[in-house]
């Protein structure tokens, strides 16, 4: 037994919590935390296709990712469905939690939202009165995702804006200008310079914007003139030079280009 789970274990018995262990997760508390995750996983997916990264896959087992029952349960259910390769791996969801938790998140804004792990995660972390806007451009993936977001008693924290995400977006700009704590851009490739725009004038200054993808399976850096890389590259390039926003491009989950709205 690793002496992280017997730490853990050790933590969930002062506080008298129930826990089971099985299969590299330690149950319990109400959550789930990933103590060992099986190599090769690094794109959180069982069906994923991507390479083996061990340098990724020991920062995830080294990381206190603590995920809940509903939340593991509809990463069951995304694992299995043909798309799969679209869901938020385990490092990236930490990332936006910790995010959320700096800024003291109260409005989020995701744009792609797919079944929803994303979207749940982060809606587990709004306050009461906190917002999470899911754009997606059918209901078809997010309807998948409702009910575990349900079961998690967050459904009511979340708007859902279905249809194209930059109309969406533009219409938001009506109650939303500069109000966004956190957005999380996870859509179509073409348009991500379009959403480095949008989201930019609905953060606050000191909000931030995480861009998912944007290593795109490692080629963005090879192909990066070629579609649908050069859409990520050109807001990948907008980050590195714009003088609004401190950046920084994290080799976390598929690449995760990180945009700190400066305060002036």
């Amino acid at each position: 037994m690793s002496e992280l789970l017997t730490n853990t274990l050790s933590l969930l018995a002062e506080y008298k919590l129930p826990v089971a262990v099985t299969a590299g997760l330690v149950v319990g508390g109400g959550g789930v935390l990933l103590y060992n995750r099986v190599k090769g996983q690094s794109r959180g997916s069982e069906n994923s296709k991507w390479a083996v990264d061990p340098i990724k896959d020991y920062c995830i087992t080294h990381t206190n990712i603590v995920e809940s029952e509903p939340l593991t349960a509809l990463r069951k259910v995304t694992s299995k469905h043909t798309r799969s390769v679209m869901e938020s791996t385990h490092d990236v969801g930490q990332l936006l939690v910790f995010l959320m938790r700096t800024l003291n998140a109260k409005t989020v804004v995701e744009v792609g939202s797919f079944t929803g792990v994303a979207l749940l995660k982060m809606a587990e972390e709004l306050p009461a009165d906190g917002t999470a806007y899911a754009l997606d451009i059918s209901d078809e993936f997010v309807n998948i995702g409702k009910p575990f977001l349900k079961q998690a008693g967050v459904l009511d924290k979340v708007q859902y804006k279905i249809g194209p995400a930059a109309d969406s977006l533009v219409e938001m700009k009506s109650t939303l200008l500069e109000k966004v704590d956190l957005c999380f851009i996870d859509a179509d490739k073409p348009n991500y310079p379009s959403y480095y725009k949008l989201c930019m004038e609905l953060v606050r200054p000191g909000g931030i914007i995480v861009f998912d993808n944007s290593l795109f399976g490692r080629k963005v850096p090879y192909k990066f003139n070629e579609e649908p890389y050069m859409y990520i590259h050109e807001a990948n390039e907008k980050g590195m030079v714009d003088s609004r926003v401190t950046s920084m491009l994290l080799n976390i989950g598929d690449g995760c280009l990180v945009l700190r709205k400066n305060i002036n």
